[in-house]
Order: C-alpha cells, then structure tokens, then sequence
C-alpha cells in the first residue's frame, strides 16, 4: 500500500457476486463511517462494486476482512484491493 506523512494508505477494491439491489453500498457506508474510513463506494455497469478507501493500514485489513463477508443477503464471490495514491477524501459516500 502507498503511504502519505500522515500514516493513511488507500486502497481500490472490486467486488464481484451477489452485491447489486442487497444493500451492499449502504452496508459498505455504515462500516466505513463506523471505523472512520474516507472514501467512496459506487455500482459499476458489469454488476460489481467498487470501493475507494483511505485509513491506516490496520483499519482497511480489518474493513476488507467485513467486506468480504458482506451484508445480509450479499455473496461474495472475489473480492480485489489494490494499492492506489491516497487522494484525500474527507468522507465516506455512496457514488452513482
């Protein structure tokens, strides 16, 4: 993962399954405030789920580990994190 000074890395994460129309965004929203993560999630056209996130190393193995369990109703089939440029977000949304 890169790092700032601050200590942040970012991560971009594809999610692939069962996580369109189940409330996977909103999950994903809730557990990102909870832990303090900024960032932004967003529907893509192939029925994926993409997820930007900036926090300390600790916090986003910890939020990948909840994201690939997923919310209620949600199946996980691969889920990708990369190491992107922390861009510094100030929030967590729901994009698209």
């Amino acid at each position: 993962m890169e790092k700032t000074m601050s200590g942040k890395k970012a991560l971009r994460i594809r999610i692939r399954g069962r996580v369109q129309g189940v409330g996977f965004r909103y999950w994903t929203l809730l557990l990102a405030r909870r832990l303090n993560i900024k960032g932004e999630v967003r529907n893509l056209s192939d029925y994926s789920v993409q997820v930007c996130a900036e926090a300390d190393e600790r916090i986003l193995e910890h939020f990948v580990t909840q994201l690939r369990e997923g919310p209620p109703h949600a199946r996980v089939d691969e889920l990708i994190a990369r190491p992107i440029a922390v861009s510094g977000y100030t929030d967590f949304t729901i994009e698209g």
